[in-house]
C-alpha cells in the first residue's frame, strides 16, 4: 500500500511532456540528495552544538547568520544575477556554498569544544556569503524550467521524496550516533550531509534552461550596459515592486517567518537539556515529522486545488503553532514525537505552498527583482525571530517562552488567511 502510494506521488495525473521529463527528474534528483543534507547536518548540527555546551543566543545565532547574509547580500544578488545566466550562477555560488559542509567533519580535529561553537558560527558566516545569489538563481530557474500548470505537481513530488529520504536516513543517522562514540558519530552524520550537498548541486548541473530563458539573460546584460550608474542602483532596488497588493503579501510572509523562527532556537536546548532526548529520539521525532509530512504531501495538489496556495499557507501556520504548544507540556518523550505528528502535517500544507503562492504573485519578466525583495524581507523576520527568541526565553522562561510564540505562530496564520 505505502509503495503504491509513492509511485503514485512521484507520478503525474496526466502525461508529462518529452521536453519537461529531463528536468523533472533532475530536480526530483536534487531534492533527493538535498534530502540526505537535512536529515544528517542541517538536523543535527544545532544538537551537536547544543551538546557541546552552545548558549541558546548561540544556536539563535546559527540560524540567524543565514539570514543577516541573504540580507545583506539580497538586492546585490539580484542586479548580480541580472546580467548573468542563471544556471551558471546557480551551478557555482551552489559549489562554493556547499564545500563548507565539509568543514564541519573537521572540527573535533581543529580545536577543542569550546572554541569549536565559534568556529561554527564563522564557517555558517563564510558559507553563506554566495548563498542569496545561489537561492535566487535556482528559485528563478525553478520558475524558467517548469510551466505554471506543473508547479503543483512538481512541488508535491519533490516535497514527497525529500521526506522519504529524510525519514529513511535520520533513522539512519539516529543509528549511527547512537552506536558510535562522540564525537566520531556526528563527524560520519556530517560527512554524509556534505556528500548529500555535492551530489544535489550535480543534478541542479544538470537541468536544460529553455531557449527563450536565455535569451532574456543576453537581453537583460545588454541593457545594464546601457543605462547609467543611477538607473543601475534604481533598477535592481525595483522601488515599484513595494506598490500594490505585493506589498500586503510580503509583509504576511515576514511575519511568517518572524513567528517560525522565534521558536526554533530554543527547541535543541529544550530537547538536550530539559527532556533530555537522546539522538536516537530525535532522529525519530525528525522521522515521524516527514512521515506525517508526506502523507500530507501525497493530498497537495488536491487541497490547493479546492483551497488554494493562500490558505494552504496560512492554515499550515496556525497548525504549526501547535509543535511548541504541546512542547511547552512535555515532561517525556512522548510529547516529542506526538508533536512533530502534528507538524508534519502543517509543514506539507504551508512549506509546499509557500513558494507556489509567491510565484503566483510575481510577473514572470520580473521574477529576480520580486524575489530579491522578498528574500531581504522574509530573512529580516528569520534574522529578527532568531535573535529575538533567545532574548525572550532567557527574560521569561522556556516553557512560557514556548506558549507565547505559539499564540504568535496562530495569529501569523490568521494574518495570512485575512490579509495575504
Amino acid at each position: 500500500m505505502i509503495f503504491t502510494r509513492i509511485r503514485q506521488s512521484l507520478r503525474p495525473g496526466r502525461q508529462l511532456p518529452e521536453d519537461l521529463r529531463h528536468n523533472f527528474i533532475h530536480l526530483l534528483l536534487d531534492i533527493g540528495w538535498y534530502g540526505v543534507l537535512n536529515a544528517t547536518t542541517m538536523t543535527f548540527l544545532t544538537i551537536y552544538a547544543t551538546r557541546i555546551h552552545a548558549r541558546a543566543d548561540q544556536i539563535g545565532l546559527i540560524s540567524a547568520i543565514p539570514a543577516l547574509m541573504t540580507m545583506l547580500f539580497a538586492l546585490p544578488a539580484g542586479a548580480y544575477l541580472k546580467k548573468r545566466s542563471l544556471s551558471k550562477s546557480a551551478i557555482r555560488l551552489g559549489i562554493v556554498h556547499r564545500s563548507f559542509y565539509f568543514l564541519l567533519v573537521l572540527l573535533p580535529f581543529i580545536a577543542n569544544q569550546q572554541k569549536q561553537v565559534s568556529i561554527i558560527l564563522l564557517i555558517t558566516v563564510i558559507m553563506f556569503i554566495p548563498y542569496s545569489a545561489f537561492s535566487m538563481a535556482f528559485n528563478a530557474l525553478f520558475g524558467a524550467t517548469v510551466p505554471i500548470e506543473w508547479r503543483g505537481y512538481y512541488a508535491g513530488a519533490r516535497n514527497a521524496l525529500f521526506a522519504i529520504v529524510t525519514i529513511i536516513v535520520s533513522l539512519l543517522s539516529g543509528f549511527l550516533l547512537e552506536t558510535l562514540t562522540f564525537p566520531l558519530g556526528y563527524q560520519i552524520v556530517f560527512g554524509m550531509g556534505f556528500v548529500g550537498a555535492l551530489m544535489s548541486q550535480y543534478h541542479i548541473a544538470r537541468l536544460r534552461v529553455p531557449p527563450d530563458e536565455a535569451n532574456q539573460q543576453i537581453k537583460d546584460g545588454i541593457n545594464e550596459i546601457r543605462i547609467s550608474m543611477a538607473a543601475r542602483i534604481k533598477n535592481s532596488l525595483r522601488i515599484d515592486v513595494l506598490k500594490g497588493p505585493f506589498l500586503r503579501i510580503l509583509l504576511v510572509l515576514t511575519l511568517f517567518h518572524f513567528t517560525q523562527f522565534l521558536a526554533l532556537p530554543l527547541f535543541p536546548v529544550f530537547y538536550v537539556n530539559e527532556l533530555k532526548l537522546s539522538d536516537q529520539i530525535i532522529s525519530l521525532g525528525t522521522a515521524i515529522f516527514y512521515v506525517t509530512m508526506f502523507i500530507g504531501s501525497m493530498q497537495h495538489s488536491r487541497i490547493v486545488s479546492r483551497f488554494g496556495n493562500r490558505w494552504a499557507v496560512g492554515a499550515g501556520m496556525i497548525l504549526l503553532a501547535a509543535y511548541p504548544a504541546i512542547l511547552s507540556q512535555a515532561t517525556n518523550a512522548g510529547f516529542y514525537l506526538a508533536a512533530n505528528v502534528i507538524s508534519g502535517f502543517a509543514w506539507s500544507l504551508s512549506g509546499t505552498a509557500l513558494f507556489n503562492y509567491l510565484l503566483e504573485n510575481i510577473p514572470a519578466e520580473s521574477r529576480p527583482a520580486y524575489l530579491a525583495w522578498f528574500s531581504l524581507l522574509a530573512n529580516f523576520g528569520v534574522l529578527s525571530g532568531s535573535l529575538l527568541g533567545p532574548v525572550v526565553g532567557n527574560w521569561i522562561g522556556i516553557v512560557p517562552a514556548l506558549v507565547l510564540f505559539a499564540v504568535f505562530r496562530a495569529a501569523a496564520g490568521t494574518a495570512i488567511l485575512r490579509w495575504g
